[in-house]
């Protein structure tokens, strides 16, 4: 296992580089090298495995936030024509909107039914099974980071959150 992988370990999460402000794309690429080591060692793959696992988990992660981006996306655009001063959006607009909303989420889930496939055509059928534990655990970890990260008081003020007197 790689140094990273055991500092990692130790803490009990993905490893953090000291002091420096890091940016969200720096944070998911440590965050996607924990969860590529993690997942090794949960499922017990093997190194023929985890060469074909890797670059399938990666389109799984990928087909993800593509979908994730373009979700978010369209509901502001949603929610930017549907605000109180704009209410001269006709409401085909709205329709095509909804529409395009619909057909995204359909093409996420045959996309994702996809990448399930190709990432189960590695694993065997246990394997499979602690893979879909695995992420559940793993997405919980990461929500408990972002909190415990937002709730760390060495963190810099945010200049959007209004400071709390000393006490």
């Amino acid at each position: 296992m790689s140094t990273i992988g055991v500092a990692a370990q130790e803490r009990g999460g993905p490893p953090r580089r000291g002091g420096a402000e890091m940016t969200p794309a720096e944070i998911q690429k440590l965050f996607d090298g924990y969860l590529l080591i993690q997942a090794q060692e949960s499922l017990g793959l093997s190194d023929q495995q985890f060469a074909q696992f890797v670059p399938r988990l990666r389109t799984l992660q990928d087909t993800r936030r593509r979908h994730q981006q373009e979700r978010v996306r369209l509901l502001n655009e949603l929610q930017r024509l549907t605000r109180p001063a704009t209410d001269a959006v006709d409401d085909s607009v709205l329709t095509d909107r909804l529409s395009t909303l619909q057909e995204l989420d359909a093409r996420f889930a045959a996309d994702m039914r996809k990448a399930y496939n190709a990432l189960d055509e590695v694993l065997g059928v246990r394997q499979q099974a602690r893979f879909r534990v695995f992420e559940e655990q793993i997405e919980r970890k990461k929500l408990d980071l972002l909190l415990r990260a937002r709730q760390n008081p060495n963190r810099p003020p945010n200049s959007n959150r209004p400071q709390r007197p000393p006490g």
